[in-house]
């Protein structure tokens, strides 16, 4: 295959890019490594709710960290103020607890159920960077935050990193005294974010789910909502349903549903769930750009 050949196959197979905020949290304690993944865990369970209660997914989960995705910068805020609350609440009883965050906003690619690129990187580097009880971020960062949010960051010295003087421009938000702000903008994101009916268009057919505890089913089983007859279907493949104003996908076939979401690009869903956009389309088992059963949604 010849260079030019060599370079079109390779940008025809690149992954999708899409822009996310992208947090890293550690835990922090006095015990040994060996005695980690017991002392530790409830913790880590608690950085989870955060992540969830703040609209996010939890892409990666170890023993003493996690890392997790969000839509918006204000999201990311948010989940690293409930983080710190949680901790500094714990912090009578288990003194050795606390918490180191760093996250990012900018584009990543998507490689099956992962994330890639130099987001990710800096976020983890971010949260090297962060002393325990600190939430770091980047000005590029920042600058997407609601301005009521923007208020509370503040430069601090880079410090070294493995021996190395680190050029990254540290900023921290100030959580402790600006809690308000940080979760009061992501809880007016997220009203005026809410959507009240999924609209799902399948050959011609129309599925309308407007009321709360609706649910649409999709497979290849005669019981489903909508029946695709496709052969990388499962008979149950995935569910849409509401959840805190917005609907999402979970996943439970063997080869995973594919979503695309207009303007940030198609992200593999396994075994998973992912929040859907305004609008888009969703296939079953293999990329919409190869499938011929393309269900179309729109979040109204």
């Amino acid at each position: 295959m010849g260079g030019a050949e060599h370079a079109l196959f390779e940008q025809t197979h690149a992954p999708a890019t899409r822009r996310t905020t992208v947090l890293f949290a550690r835990v922090g304690g006095n015990e040994k490594p060996a005695d980690r993944a017991n002392t530790q865990a409830p913790y880590v369970e608690a950085l989870i709710q955060a992540v969830q209660l703040s609209g996010g997914r939890v892409l990666r989960k170890q023993s003493d960290a996690v890392m997790a995705l969000f839509a918006t910068s204000d999201a990311g805020a948010a989940a690293a103020a409930r983080m710190q609350g949680y901790a500094e609440c714990r912090a009578a009883q288990s003194p050795q607890f606390s918490v180191r965050i760093g996250f990012h906003t900018g584009p990543v690619a998507q490689r099956g159920p992962d994330v890639l690129g130099d987001t990710v990187n800096l976020a983890f580097q971010l949260c090297t960077e962060a002393k325990h009880g600190q939430i770091v971020t980047s000005q590029q960062t920042v600058s997407s935050l609601s301005p009521c949010v923007q208020s509370a960051a503040k430069r601090v010295p880079a410090s070294r990193a493995n021996g190395a003087e680190t050029d990254l421009c540290l900023l921290e938000l100030a959580w402790r005294e600006s809690a308000n702000q940080i979760l009061g903008a992501q809880k007016s994101a997220a009203v005026a974010g809410r959507h009240t009916a999924l609209r799902l268009r399948y050959r011609g057919s129309v599925l309308v789910r407007r009321r709360q505890a609706d649910v649409a089913t999709l497979g290849r089983g005669s019981d489903c909502d909508i029946v695709v007859e496709e052969q990388t279907a499962s008979r149950h493949h995935c569910i849409v349903s509401r959840h805190e104003g917005k609907f999402v996908l979970r996943d439970y076939s063997t080869n995973g549903s594919f979503v695309m979401i207009n303007g940030e690009g198609e992200i593999h869903v396994h075994r998973d769930e992912a929040i859907l956009g305004r609008n888009g389309w969703i296939t079953l088992g293999q990329s919409g750009d190869v499938s011929e059963h393309v269900i179309e949604y729109a979040c109204d």
